[in-house]
């Protein structure tokens, strides 16, 4: 048990605390690991809500097309007056396309596929949309589609419900997003000759939002998020160091204290080792005294000088025998004396 005592303290005496700056290094590292993961991870799902922003935009846009498309549709048409922006569809060949009315003014009619390209061209103008009407078998050659109109057309005949992706557009960002066009009994009317039945997909309407809204919100949070974060990571930097720094006082107080009883226990030993070793060497030294006394009389005979200087002899064996246990002490054990505990030199030197 003493030995292990002896063995631990010797362990936090020999403890470097130089080793606690490896540590707070290693635990900076650690914690500046996680928080730019966590900003990433964060940049990476608001861009993920950007795309999802920009989408729901988009396919408000398709509903909104949709619903106008169909209104139209369900009342065969709708005229409206010929004017330099509006002027007769050279693709729609219906009964009574153009009319006038008893005042004189000339009217034309517009169908779903008209009205949705001139709305197209006013969203365009006035919010930026982009619109396009399409199909693999436009009866207007202007509906044509684009490549990636082309393969979204070509994804629905295969069973896809709807396409969008970003794409650069003019130089810029747009969302991109195509949903198929079903066969209406109105759209009869002007692709029933197409071969077309109600029900089948005769082509797509495309639209594009634009992405620089979007991702300039996206910025602005991303660096109010980063300023955030610095200053987590600022709190938990400048947190280690006073931890750190308390806790090296605190060991530095341990070991000086941990020396200091050290010091103490030795000098105590010290002691204990002077103790025993002046009880033991008391009495030989008593004896030793009081017969070389003895020999020193004038009237003493040679008998009584040669039993004085026998026993003079025996004590300095003893002395002796005792100086070598004190050499062979491996353990340390104790025993409680009057003047104190003291050192068992005979257990001690077994």
């Amino acid at each position: 048990m003493e030995n292990t005592s002896v063995n631990k303290t010797k362990s936090t005496r020999e403890f470097n605390p130089k080793l606690l700056w490896y540590y707070t290094i290693g635990v900076i590292v650690v914690w500046s690991l996680f928080i730019c993961l966590s900003l990433l991870w964060h940049h990476r799902t608001m861009n993920d809500g950007v795309l999802a922003a920009a989408k729901i935009e988009a396919r408000a846009a398709f509903q909104n097309h949709v619903v106008y498309r169909s209104w139209n549709a369900v009342h065969g048409g709708v005229y409206a007056p010929i004017t330099e922006g509006t002027q007769p569809n050279p693709y729609l060949d219906v009964f009574e396309r153009d009319i006038q009315t008893p005042s004189g003014v000339k009217l034309t009619k517009i169908n779903p596929a008209f009205m949705t390209r001139q709305v197209n061209e006013l969203a365009f103008e006035k919010y930026g949309y982009l619109g396009h009407i399409t199909s693999l078998n436009p009866i207007r050659p202007g509906n044509k589609p684009d490549g990636w109109e082309t393969a979204a057309l070509k994804s629905f005949e295969q069973g896809a419900k709807e396409v969008s992706s970003v794409h650069i557009i003019n130089q810029h960002k747009y969302m991109r997003l195509m949903r198929p066009l079903i066969t209406e009994t109105g759209c009869l009317t002007c692709h029933a000759k197409q071969g077309y039945k109600e029900g089948e997909i005769r082509g797509g309407i495309s639209v594009a939002v634009s992405m620089e809204p979007h991702l300039a919100i996206n910025k602005s949070t991303l660096k109010n998020f980063a300023f955030v974060y610095f200053s987590v990571w600022l709190v938990g930097l400048i947190g280690t160091f006073f931890f750190i720094t308390a806790l090296n006082g605190q060991i530095q107080k341990r070991l000086i204290a941990e020396t200091e009883l050290h010091r103490h226990e030795k000098m105590e030993g010290v002691i204990e080792m002077a103790r025993a070793v002046c009880h033991e060497l008391n009495q030989p030294l008593q004896m030793i005294l009081g017969n070389s006394e003895i020999i020193m009389l004038d009237n003493i005979d040679r008998q009584t000088l040669i039993k004085r200087v026998g026993l003079i002899k025996e004590q300095v064996g003893r002395m002796g025998k005792m100086t070598r246990k004190l050499i062979k002490i491996t353990n340390y054990e104790t025993k409680e004396m009057p003047q104190g505990k003291v050192i068992d030199i005979d257990k001690s030197s077994r």
